[in-house]
C-alpha cells in the first residue's frame, strides 16, 4: 500500500521514493521508474529495530541528503538515516491510550511520547524536525538528533492532520480530516489562514491526504 510518494529537493537525479506501509519498507527507484536501486528495511516484515519499519508514513531531508522517516502508526517513532540510507537513529515514545494510568486513562502526552506519527517535515535554516503527532493533536518540535526543543497544540478539538510540509516560505502547511481544511502555520504555530470545507463542489474538499508545495508558495 504506497502511502506517500517523494522526490529529494537536494537530489539532482530526482531518483523516486516510495513509502509502503503495508509492505514495512522504502523504496527507491529511478526518475523513470525502471531500476529499484535501494530498499529500507525488510520488505513484508515488520519490525522496530535499524533493519525493520512497522508501517511507516512519510519522510523528509536535510540539504546534506540525510533524511528522516515517519514509522508511524505502530512504532510512534522517528528513524534518521544518512545519505546512503545508512540507519543513524531513533525517537519516540509510545503514548496511546492508557499512558501513566493504566488503561482507560487518558493518552501520555509527557515531550518525546507519541500516538501515530503521521508526519513529519524539516526547518532547513534550523535543522528542526517537526513531528505530526496525529492523536495527541499537537506538533512536536525536536533537533535533529531526538532532542525535544518544544511543540503546540492544534486549536481545533478533535483534530486529525494527515501530514505536515515545511515550504520554502518557512511556513508549514497541512490539512485536518476532521475539518476538512486547508491549514497554514507559522513555525511557532500562530494560525495564518484556514479554507475550506465539506463537499463534492469546487473550493470544497474531502478527506485530502497529500499534497505538496513550489518555490512561489503555491
Amino acid at each position: 500500500r504506497p502511502h506517500s510518494v517523494f522526490e529529494s529537493p537536494y537530489d539532482a537525479r530526482k531518483d523516486v521514493w516510495i513509502v509502503d506501509d503495508y509492505r514495512h519498507a522504502i523504496f527507491r527507484f529511478s526518475n523513470d521508474g525502471k531500476m529499484l536501486l535501494q530498499t529500507i528495511g525488510t520488505p513484508n516484515v515488520p519490525g522496530a529495530d535499524d533493519k525493520h519499519f512497522y508501517r511507516p508514513t512519510f519522510m523528509a531531508w536535510l540539504p546534506d541528503g540525510s533524511f528522516f522517516v515517519a514509522d508511524g502508526y505502530a512504532n510512534t517513532r522517528v528513524v534518521k538515516f544518512d545519505k546512503t540510507g545508512k540507519y543513524l537513529l531513533t525517537w519516540g515514545q509510545a503514548g496511546g491510550e492508557g499512558g501513566r494510568g493504566g488503561r482507560g486513562a487518558a493518552p501520555e502526552t509527557r515531550p518525546g511520547y507519541m500516538n501515530n506519527v503521521h508526519g513529519v517535515a524539516v526547518d532547513v535554516q534550523t535543522r528542526r524536525v517537526f513531528v505530526n503527532d496525529r492523536d495527541n493533536h499537537r506538533i512536536q518540535i525536536f533537533d535533529e538528533n531526538g532532542k525535544y526543543l518544544s511543540e503546540w497544540k492544534i486549536a481545533v478539538s478533535p483534530s486529525s492532520l494527515h501530514f505536515v510540509q515545511i515550504g520554502a516560505d518557512r511556513t508549514v502547511a497541512t490539512f485536518d480530516r476532521n475539518t476538512h481544511k486547508m491549514l497554514k502555520y507559522e513555525l511557532d504555530g500562530r494560525l495564518i489562514y484556514s479554507w475550506g470545507t465539506l463537499g463534492d463542489f469546487p473550493g470544497t474538499l474531502w478527506g485530502v491526504h497529500g499534497m505538496a508545495t513550489d518555490q512561489e508558495g503555491n
